[in-house]
């Protein structure tokens, strides 16, 4: 999570977040895939005579892939998707590939999105298919390049001419004037919707006592309804505190520093070629820092 590359992913996500919250006022859409087995259940419960009491199974039983949207204001009405799974996968994300998380994409979660959305998910390779792929070998574009260059030169060559990718998920939003914002890598702490998948999933086991496969989505639809926009405006809050907790810590000024060097100079040159990043007042946000280069 600490890495340099992880970091200023962070700080750009939390970046945006703050400015479609206090600039942009637009809503933040949270969206996400779980999944959910007919044998969930509680440890223990109150039983009666009249009562068939828990029946526990020595397998998980059948899967049931969960995707859904939420906001701030509860979950989005009819973005649910809820379907049977077809593999036998350790991992639930294979059960949703991208054609099948681009339709549900287009058929449920858009129509149902909030005027002018800024749409938060991970980074699942589904959510991930590539539109603008690197072009085959056969391909030709001609760049100038010397003889003299290195193989390491030439690879820095290829990414400069390679452009920024282009996400199919991405431009499917745009197309409907909401925007993609990816989550940074390791962060699903900044996701308020994996609160929400572990209180329906409570609420599942609690009514839960047969674990008849039969019954599990009418309890998941169920558990869906009961939870609150009060449960997703708290959940959201703490989310929000986290990211003042990461914005305080990545700040690029503490309080007993007021500039530093960046020296940008090789051996042969001189100590005065470097660049200073000055506070222009220590009472001011990171926006207001001044930014200049001593020559």
């Amino acid at each position: 999570m600490e890495r340099y590359d992880i970091t200023a992913w962070r700080s750009r996500y939390l970046e945006r977040i703050r400015r479609s919250r206090n600039v942009d006022k637009i809503p933040v859409v949270y969206l996400e895939e779980t999944y959910i087995h007919n044998t969930y259940h509680a440890k223990s419960c109150w039983q009666s005579e009249e009562e068939p009491g828990m029946f526990v199974s020595e397998s998980s039983g059948s899967r049931w892939i969960i995707a859904h949207a939420g906001t701030e204001n509860g979950f989005v009405n009819g973005a649910l998707l809820m379907f049977k799974s077809q593999s036998k996968s350790s991992d639930y994300h294979d059960d949703m590939n991208s054609t099948n998380f681009l339709k549900w994409m287009t058929e449920k979660v858009i129509p149902s999105l909030p005027e002018r959305s800024l749409v938060v998910m991970d980074n699942a390779p589904y959510h991930c298919t590539q539109i603008n792929k690197a072009p085959p070998t056969s391909s030709i574009k001609r760049i100038y390049f010397e003889d003299t260059w290195t193989k390491a030169v030439l690879f820095e060559l290829i990414k400069q001419n390679k452009g920024p990718p282009t996400y199919a998920v991405d431009a499917l939003l745009k197309s409907h004037n909401h925007e993609l914002l990816k989550l940074p890598p390791y962060h699903c702490d900044l996701d308020p919707i994996e609160k929400m998948w572990s209180l329906v999933k409570r609420r599942v086991t609690d009514k839960n006592v047969s674990q008849d496969p039969k019954e599990i989505v009418r309890l998941t639809e169920e558990a869906f309804e009961t939870v609150t926009a009060e449960d997703w405006a708290a959940q959201c809050k703490h989310v929000q505190h986290l990211e003042e907790e990461y914005l305080k810590n990545d700040g690029l000024m503490d309080e007993e520093m007021d500039q530093f060097i960046i020296s940008t100079a090789s051996d042969s040159e001189t100590e005065s070629d470097s660049i200073s990043i000055h506070s222009s007042d220590s009472d001011h946000s990171m926006t207001d820092h001044n930014y200049s280069i001593k020559l």
